[in-house]
């Protein structure tokens, strides 16, 4: 789709001050394509965070978006995404971002809970992201089990209970086998997590909870096609530092409550 194409659908969402900044952008697409996101701002004479409202009004989800499309799609720049590697760092930015400002509270609680936790990829870089949420998890203590294909999970399944959590990884969150096994356990009462690109998919759905981590594709290099996973790695990070918070804090409560209780007998 072409940027004007874009900002026709969404127009009346822009303030005076945002068609300000859309007006730069279009008399300017070579340098906005170029640039990062602070020279951009800098530009358009606003802040960042309101250069990164706008594109996200036009529907996109961050700056290295609006880059790639008028790189890529509107014929501002090179047509080598595999070599564009300020793109790539400029979208590492936002991807951690958006995962700083999600809230992991309530995932921390179902993980500090559970007694076991399956884990299940739907494919290989899935099972790849399913092994090391598995890693780091059993250096903390939890008791930690990825599953292979439908018959594992098809097994296990006899044994699990509302106690237990269940972790699916899917990319675009519409693989057929990810839902017959949903699907399969949905009697069993166990609790459904589901990490996938973004938020509107099948999967995530027909999960309880949600964990999203955006990726990139890099196209047109050598007649090629790579997905950027980086930010599957970068939540287990985010999500691991949050739920040592956690675990901390419900240590002190339950030691706090112990000694209340002692002085009281006293």
């Amino acid at each position: 789709m072409k940027l004007e194409e874009l900002i026709n659908r969404t127009y009346d969402m822009f303030t005076p001050n945002d068609r300000q900044v859309v007006s730069y952008i279009l008399a300017n697409k070579a340098f906005i394509a170029g640039a990062t996101s602070q020279e951009a701002a800098d530009g358009c004479h606003v802040s960042r965070a309101t250069l990164l409202r706008v594109c996200k009004k036009m529907g996109l989800q961050n700056f290295a978006e609006l880059k790639y499309l008028l790189k890529y799609q509107d014929g501002a720049g090179d047509s080598k995404a595999g070599e564009d590697m300020d793109a790539i760092i400029e979208n590492y930015h936002g991807l951690i971002d958006d995962l700083k400002k999600a809230d992991y509270s309530r995932i921390c609680r179902l993980i500090y809970e559970a007694d076991r936790i399956f884990i299940y990829g739907t494919g290989n870089e899935q099972k790849a992201v399913a092994e090391e949420f598995k890693r780091i998890f059993l250096m903390f203590g939890k008791c930690t089990v990825d599953l292979f294909d439908y018959g594992e999970v098809e097994f296990a399944a006899k044994e699990f209970h509302s106690r237990d959590l269940f972790l699916i990884i899917s990319l675009s969150g519409e693989t057929q086998e990810g839902i017959r096994i949903l699907r399969m356990i949905e009697y069993t009462g166990i609790r459904k997590v589901s990490l996938t690109r973004w938020k509107n998919n099948t999967i995530a759905a027909m999960c309880e909870h949600n964990l999203y981590a955006g990726t990139r594709m890099l196209t047109g290099y050598r007649d090629m096609s790579y997905e950027i996973m980086a930010a599957f790695y970068i939540l287990l990070d985010v999500l691991s530092v949050h739920y040592l918070v956690y675990e901390r804090k419900r240590k002190h409560e339950v030691g706090t409550s112990a000694e209340s209780e002692l002085c009281q007998d006293e």
